[in-house]
């Protein structure tokens, strides 16, 4: 869907079928936009059912080695972001603002922060502003759409307006 020097951001779908085993060079995050179940394969073979929900945010460090099998019905999807350097570039240290709340566990490599419109309606353009570079993942129904911030960017919201959800990640 994207990429630059920083990031590069992948649409998946698990379909119901075996992937190949596969390793995770980068660190890597994202968020669900479908619920679905997959399994989970290890290395040794220690297969583990998994059930993810629509909208939930993750963050997994690098290296990690393994097989999935998308099982079900419901075919799980996401948008994926692996951050290319092996640490932190070292960002700002003041607080970005108009992100929404934030989400997910705190670690050295990204803040991530979600803005969801009450049901029925849409976000509306407010103020944002960026201390450290960004990826705008933003959803107007179970359509994402990717944009690329620069850090110590002050925007007016259109990146949000209109949509219904919008997930920023902010690298640190």
């Amino acid at each position: 869907m994207f990429e630059n020097d920083r990031v590069k951001v992948y649409e998946v779908s698990w379909l119901p079928r075996a992937y190949p085993t596969h390793k995770h060079l980068y660190d890597y995050a994202g968020v669900y936009y479908t619920s679905g179940d997959r399994v989970i394969v290890s290395p040794q073979g220690q297969r583990s059912p998994t059930h993810t929900n629509a909208w939930d945010t993750f963050f997994f460090r690098r290296d990690v080695t393994h097989s999935e099998e998308g099982v079900g019905t419901d075919v799980l999807r996401a948008v994926f972001l692996e951050l290319k350097e092996p640490a932190a570039v070292g960002g700002a240290t003041t607080a970005s603002t108009g992100l929404g709340k934030e989400m997910g566990r705190p670690n050295n490599r990204l803040f991530t922060w979600a803005d969801v419109a009450e049901p029925g309606t849409q976000l509306q353009a407010q103020p944002r502003k960026y201390e450290n570079d960004a990826v705008v993942v933003a959803f107007k129904g179970q359509k994402p759409t990717i944009t690329f911030v620069k850090r110590g960017t002050e925007s007016k919201g259109k990146e949000a307006a209109g949509m219904d959800r919008v997930y920023t990640f902010e690298l640190k």
